[in-house]
């Protein structure tokens, strides 16, 4: 059963506590990166003439740098730490013991962990877009373009996390597992035409990036054949559902050894 107030509580413990951690100003750090690259891009465009605009390079760059790298690595790292960090820290027992259910515990500290990854990147992305078409923000199209990104992130963040969450309570070496997926399964498969590319979760974030914006991305776009609007917000928002029910059910059910040597 998941009760308001005690999901309340661990929300905003682990809220807090993930914003004072050390690695979260790293994160930070790399999360602006891809807006440091397009302000370069504008000053140099500004002091002698390039072949690319700044439009162009968030284009190529910063929209592969977002959806391809940064948010399937902060997801990975925020959701197989989810439980992950408990056993190894030799927290865990003191965690499950309070009145809080396993239920609250998992879906109040992945509430958590996703509103900072989308805090941490959704500025970046907005900074970044408002630098590279800063002529344009009074044009409507342009406006619903960052809201089509912005939801394309924030429902990137919630299936990556979910199923990064699902694999950190499964095993011990979800992270080297995660990684595997990431940068294996998720970018072979999206090469290969027809159906299989839906077996991925990066084809349904494709599908719904702005294409008149990101067509220009070879690496982004070859060989999408993209799912409609409605199949891939429905598909990622049922894959997110799924993978935190799973995880909640493993959480119940396994046994964690909290040794040096688990």
């Amino acid at each position: 059963m998941i009760n308001g107030y005690d999901f309340k509580t661990i929300f905003s413990f682990f809220f807090k506590t993930g914003w004072r951690a050390k690695r979260t100003r790293l994160f930070i750090f790399f999360s602006l990166i891809p807006t440091l690259i397009l302000l370069a891009t504008k000053i140099i465009g500004l002091l002698r003439p390039v072949e690319f605009t700044a439009g162009e390079m968030f284009s190529k760059v910063v929209i592969l740098l977002y959806f391809q790298l940064l948010i399937p690595l902060l997801a990975l790292f925020y959701g197989t730490s989810i439980i992950n960090d408990e056993v190894d820290n030799k927290t865990l027992i003191y965690l499950t013991t309070t009145p809080a259910s396993k239920a609250n515990i998992v879906l109040a500290k992945a509430l958590a962990y996703l509103a900072m990854v989308v805090l941490m990147l959704g500025c970046g992305l907005v900074l970044a877009f408002v630098i590279a078409y800063a002529n344009y923000l009074g044009n409507p199209m342009y406006i619903k373009h960052l809201l089509s990104f912005l939801l394309t992130m924030l429902l990137s963040i919630l299936a990556y996390g979910s199923f990064f969450a699902f694999l950190g309570a499964l095993m011990k070496k979800s992270v080297i597992a995660g990684i595997i997926f990431i940068f294996g399964w998720e970018h072979v498969v999206q090469y290969i035409p027809g159906t299989t590319q839906k077996l991925t979760i990066y084809h349904y974030v494709k599908s719904l990036l702005p294409i008149k914006l990101a067509k220009g991305n070879p690496l982004l776009m070859f060989q999408l054949q993209p799912s409609s609007f409605g199949e891939a917000v429905t598909t990622l928002v049922l894959l997110a559902a799924l993978f935190l029910v799973i995880t909640i059910f493993i959480f119940y059910k396994k046994e964690y050894v909290l040794t040096d040597n688990a």
